[in-house]
C-alpha cells in the first residue's frame, strides 16, 4: 500500500525503497512529459538537472514513448548515471552550452524544456526551442523565476508556465490519481524506473539525514526506514 493525497492505493509487491519514493518524483516526470504539449515519436524534450531523480524518470519515460532527450548535467561525473537512465544526449553546462546544444540537435529543435532550477539555467534550452515550443518550470532551487529573453519571448512566442504536483494531486479525479500511480507503481515493480538511494536512517538520526540530505554531489536519495 502507499499513501497519496489523503488516500491509500494499492500497489504491487516490489522494492519498498522504491514505492516508497511513488507518490512524488515518477507522477511529476510522467505529467511534465504528458499534460503540456502532444509531445510525437521522435520529437525532442530538453531538461537541466538531469540527474535528479525526476530527471532520470524523464529520460527513461521518454525513451519508452519513443521521444529523445537532451539533458544538462553540471558535473562530467554525472554523464553516464544520465545515459545509463536512457538519455540520449547529455550535454555538460559551460560557456559554449548554446553551440554544445545546437551542435547536438543537428538541425533539430526542441519541441519541451522542463526545468527545477530556475534563473538562467534553461536559458540556452528555451533558445532551442520550435516556434511556439513551451518551457516548463517545476520548482526553483536557484530561488528566481526562470528566465527567458524578450527575443524568444516574442519574436518566437515561446510559452512559459509552470507545474506544482500537489495542485494535480487536488484537483484531479480519484480514479485518474490512481490510474496514473498504478501505472508508474508497475514499472518500478518491473524495474524500469528506479532511483538511487545513497543512504538510508532511521527517525532517530533525522539530524543526520537531513545533513546528508543538504549535502553537494549526493549519488542518490536519502531515506527513512522504520524496521
Amino acid at each position: 500500500m502507499v499513501a497519496a493525497a489523503h488516500d491509500v492505493i494499492e500497489v504491487p509487491d516490489a522494492d519498498p525503497q522504491q514505492l516508497a519514493m511513488l507518490s512524488i518524483n515518477p507522477p511529476t516526470a510522467h505529467l511534465l512529459l504528458d499534460r503540456f504539449v502532444n509531445l510525437q515519436v521522435g520529437d525532442w524534450v530538453g531538461q537541466t538537472a538531469a540527474n535528479s531523480a525526476v530527471g532520470r524518470y524523464v529520460t527513461t519515460l521518454a525513451r519508452r514513448r519513443g521521444l529523445k532527450t537532451l539533458n544538462i548535467v553540471r558535473r562530467e561525473d554525472a554523464v553516464e548515471d544520465v545515459r545509463a537512465a536512457g538519455g540520449d544526449v547529455v550535454v555538460v553546462s559551460g560557456p559554449n552550452l548554446a553551440d554544445d546544444i545546437k551542435q547536438a540537435l543537428g538541425g533539430d529543435r526542441l519541441s519541451l524544456v522542463i526545468d527545477p532550477l530556475g534563473g538562467s539555467a534553461a536559458s540556452d534550452l528555451i533558445g532551442a526551442l520550435e516556434f511556439g515550443g513551451t518551457a516548463v518550470a517545476y520548482a526553483s532551487l536557484t530561488g528566481t523565476p526562470m528566465s527567458v529573453s524578450s527575443a524568444d519571448l516574442f519574436g518566437r512566442e515561446v510559452r512559459l508556465t509552470g507545474f506544482w504536483l500537489g495542485n494535480w494531486y487536488a484537483s484531479e479525479p480519484r480514479h485518474e490519481i490512481v490510474d496514473t500511480l498504478d501505472y508508474l507503481a508497475r514499472l518500478i515493480a518491473e524495474g524500469v524506473l528506479h532511483a538511487p538511494v545513497e543512504a538510508t536512517y532511521h527517525l532517530d538520526d533525522y539530524l543526520k539525514a537531513f545533513t546528508h540530505a543538504r549535502t553537494a554531489k549526493r549519488g542518490g536519495k536519502i531515506l527513512f526506514t522504520f524496521e
